[in-house]
């Protein structure tokens, strides 16, 4: 009996739960989804704010209000493909091997890209707390918490995610030890915070930094540069003499870029600054760039950011391809064949957007 080839809709659904199981902030963080198929990658669509009411006094008379959700303009401009080789051979796998050899190592980049993409909202994000260098206390924390008190932020789905170098230079108060020890035998064997001053706390490697071991000074800057060009004009850098260094971060139009090349400002300007990936956008007028070089986490209520995902159409004329989308996430798996080079292909992409809907139910904590 022949063996049955791995169809398009079975390893998307396993992509999918693949997806979901290896994302952390876009399991923290509102999520838009629609079956509907969008025109192309940059597309701008509206999609629904999570109300917002105001409890008024009664006094006799109600009054009523518009149950009506906000609306927000989000441009679908994030698409992150893994395309990879199979053998017809590789293609008869059980769906658990195929997994293990092929989807769960393509899927854990997305999952890493998405969630470098989200957090990357600090750049937009002016509540801030900074950290304390060598902390004996959870006060940098209980400050956060203030601060979303203060701005209102619901009580409940409060998220605290928190940078490595972040967690476990708290992780080494006795305040902290002790929130440790107080959750169950799963929060101590994954070294998690459990809940802190009303925070939900979780820990991504994703979470912006600089890789350098000594970063640079400079602190913020504009930028111009040609599309799919990988360096940069600076001005307007402060210090006017300010350094960047190789590994430093500056996050641009929602995107990280990393410095190739140690760069010194002079009279606050740098030229052809070296970058590690192509511009993704034509950048003419200065622009405000965002500096990575502290530690940085995050702070925030579930409805501050939202994470909307659409799909591509499938591709006319290939039968060989499928979407499939569950809670707020789809993904699209399309095969394909090379005639010059005898070769199958599988391709998995994910197209979408990232909003900061509330500013003022984030606080970042620096440093």
């Amino acid at each position: 009996m022949p063996n049955k080839i791995l169809t398009p809709e079975i390893i998307a659904r396993e992509a999918l739960m693949v997806l979901q199981n290896n994302l952390i902030m876009a399991n923290l963080v509102h999520r838009d989804y629609d079956s509907e198929f969008v025109a192309g990658v940059g597309d701008t669509i509206t999609i629904r704010k999570p109300a917002k009411f105001v409890a008024h006094n009664f006094t006799g008379n109600i009054v009523v209000q518009d149950a009506v959700e906000g609306k927000e303009s989000v441009k679908l401009d994030h698409f992150r493909d893994v395309s990879f080789k199979v053998t017809s051979k590789e293609l008869t796998l059980d769906i658990k091997n195929f997994s293990e050899q092929f989807l769960q190592p393509a899927l854990m980049a997305i999952a890493q890209s998405i969630d470098e993409d989200i957090l990357n909202v600090v750049a937009g994000v002016n509540n801030a707390v900074t950290a304390t260098a060598n902390p004996t206390n959870l006060k940098d924390i209980a400050d956060i918490s203030k601060m979303l008190d203060i701005n209102k932020a619901p009580m409940s789905m409060r998220r605290l995610v928190l940078n490595p170098e972040h967690k476990y230079r708290y992780a080494l108060t006795d305040n902290l030890s002790k929130v440790s020890y107080a959750g169950t035998g799963d929060t101590l064997r994954n070294a998690e915070l459990g809940k802190v001053y009303s925070l939900d706390t979780y820990m991504d490697q994703n979470a912006p930094y600089s890789f350098a071991t000594t970063p640079g000074t400079m602190t913020t800057c504009k930028v111009t540069g040609n599309v799919n060009e990988k360096k940069l004009q600076i001005t307007d850098a402060k210090a006017a003499t300010g350094t960047l260094k190789i590994g430093d971060g500056l996050i641009i139009d929602g995107r990280m870029y990393r410095i190739m090349k140690d760069a010194t400002a002079a009279s606050g300007a740098a030229t052809d600054v070296e970058i590690d990936m192509p511009l993704h956008i034509q950048i003419d007028e200065a622009t405000d760039a965002y500096i990575v070089t502290k530690h940085h986490s995050l702070a925030f209520h579930r409805n501050a950011i939202a994470l909307v995902t659409r799909t591509l159409a499938l591709p006319m004329g290939n039968k060989q391809a499928a979407v499939v989308q569950d809670n707020g996430l789809g993904v699209r798996v399309v095969y394909d064949y090379d005639t010059n080079t005898k070769t199958d292909y599988v391709s998995l992409d994910v197209l979408y957007g990232i909003k900061l809907l509330y500013p003022e139910l984030a606080v970042k904590l620096v440093g």
